[in-house]
């Protein structure tokens, strides 16, 4: 494509995504825009086409951050390349700083020079798609804060985020810069339910920095650094906590058994480690949905009786370690055993829970025996499918 009709299809779309949005939301958005990128966002897991061009290096942290805030001319250059453009780009107003309207940009990973592989042609300019910002929970068509859903890219945003802070409903650090010291520096944010960190840097006493977000309702930490880690206990109690996500744990004790006592009602926990994940203590029976995901677990660990859903993605663990992680446990309708090397021999174990669904992609157990499994038990839904009978 020529740059000047793309940068012109750029201009005209990024404009009537500031309109659509004004349309929407309370605030005077300002006419300067500035522009958040994104790219490499689609899934490319398939062959290129021909003349398809791919940049896995666009999925690094250090080009997020870079193109975090950035002119109109940057955003060109960074989307045409050399006659190829991503197959499709969403822009939607986002947020708003009081002097400028930031507009997030959001690329396809895969860049091509034939334009008749470009999205969205129907809508006249081609591969841009433009979207409204994303809408408040139990949204009545009313305006709403642009700010309903922020993020935070750097100390810089923080003046930002505190002008807005009583409109915040959910929030997504994304920068490693904030560790424990500079956690307690954000705003006071009163209406703010849904809180993550994709880069956290946070140690000992690692929960106390949240109690003092009342409405705290989902909590999700992706450790950068964990070997410091620790729930701690001293912070406070987390009481509206029900929903908790702690990604690369360190292989060691990190707190699990504080959880009960910092975050008293929890019903969805989602834990990840690289290596082993240490599991210490019983797990609340309040919990309908657990997943957990590493190399394998180690532990005195005990499960839930009675679970809704229960993810368990753990890569070196055997038979026998499975047994004894599902010991405790006597109801369970969904169980994704997805990429686990279990084998043939777990299988009568899994048949006493009348399971409504069963996911055993990319495990040991073999066609024969899911077929068998499938006819004893015709009301559980199960991936991969079992061959029918010949």
């Amino acid at each position: 494509m020529n740059r000047e009709v793309f940068a012109a299809r750029f201009a005209a779309s990024v404009r009537a995504a500031r309109e659509f949005a004004q349309s929407l939301v309370s605030e005077e958005l300002p006419e300067p825009l500035v522009f958040r990128v994104r790219l490499n966002q689609s899934y490319d897991g398939h062959a290129p086409h021909p003349g398809e061009l791919r940049f896995p290096e666009d999925s690094a942290h250090h080009r997020a951050v870079a193109l975090n805030r950035c002119d109109e001319e940057t955003a060109v250059a960074e989307l045409w390349r050399d006659g190829r453009v991503p197959e499709w780009v969403n822009v939607s107003a986002v947020s708003e700083t009081g002097t400028a309207t930031v507009v997030e940009v959001v690329c396809c990973g895969r860049f091509t020079d034939d334009d008749s592989r470009l999205y969205h042609s129907q809508e006249g300019a081609p591969p841009f798609h433009v979207l409204g910002p994303a809408l408040p929970p139990r949204h009545d068509g009313t305006p709403f804060s642009i700010h309903t859903h922020a993020e935070c890219w750097g100390r810089s945003d923080l003046e930002d985020l505190a002008a807005a802070s009583g409109r915040v409903w959910s929030f997504t650090l994304m920068t490693e810069e904030f560790d424990d010291r500079l956690l307690s520096a954000l705003p006071d944010l009163p209406c703010m339910e849904i809180f993550e960190h994709q880069a956290c840097a946070i140690g000992a006493e690692a929960m106390s920095a949240f109690p003092r977000f009342p409405k705290l309702r989902v909590l999700r930490l992706l450790l950068r650094e964990p070997n410091a880690f620790h729930v701690g206990a001293g912070g406070g109690r987390l009481g509206a906590l029900s929903d908790l996500t702690i990604t690369n744990l360190p292989p060691r004790r990190w707190g699990q058994e504080k959880l009960i006592e910092v975050a008293p009602h929890l019903t969805s926990v989602q834990l990840g480690a690289k290596e082993t994940l240490w599991l210490d203590a019983a797990f609340p029976s309040s919990l309908h949905r657990l997943s957990l995901t590493a190399a394998n677990f180690t532990g005195p660990t005990s499960l839930p009786a009675k679970l809704d859903h229960l993810t368990i993605r753990l890569t070196a663990a055997t038979d026998e370690n499975l047994i004894k992680l599902l010991s405790s446990v006597t109801h369970i309708r969904s169980l994704s055993l997805r990429g686990t090397p279990v084998s043939d021999a777990i299988v009568p174990v899994l048949g006493q829970y009348n399971l409504d669904h069963l996911d055993l992609v990319d495990t040991g157990v073999t066609a024969e025996t899911l077929s068998r499994f499938q006819a004893d038990h015709p009301g559980t839904s199960m991936l991969p499918r079992p061959r029918p009978p010949t």
